[in-house]
């Protein structure tokens, strides 16, 4: 049942995140998708993938503040990579915390 959650809240999240690129899905859109990658970390996101999911996180950031102004797709690609950025920053947040106390846990 988690496993269902957990992809469903991705799908959706991404969904949300490729509609932001149409249209504006304002400050509730945008605490919608932070809400929604919050659950995909705790549930979908554990062990192995931890590191490469921080790693992509941070990659997935750093190409999301350059900014991407190409002619007739610049503003929708702009768009979409902010809000999944923000959907997969509450997700990289959750991740990073219980990475935390799992290796302070094991000292």
């Amino acid at each position: 049942m988690k496993e269902m959650i957990g992809r469903w809240a991705f799908i959706v999240g991404l969904l949300i995140s490729i509609i932001a690129g149409i249209v504006n899905i304002g400050t509730a859109g945008l605490a919608w998708l932070v809400a929604l990658g919050l659950i995909v970390g705790f549930i979908n996101v554990t062990g192995k993938e931890v590191m490469n999911f921080l790693l992509a996180t941070i990659a997935l950031m750093m190409v999301g503040s350059i900014g991407l102004n190409i002619p007739g797709v610049g503003n929708f690609v702009t768009s979409m990579v902010a809000a999944f950025t923000a959907f997969v920053a509450g997700a990289a947040f959750i991740v990073a915390i219980k990475e935390v106390f799992a290796i302070t846990r094991n000292k």
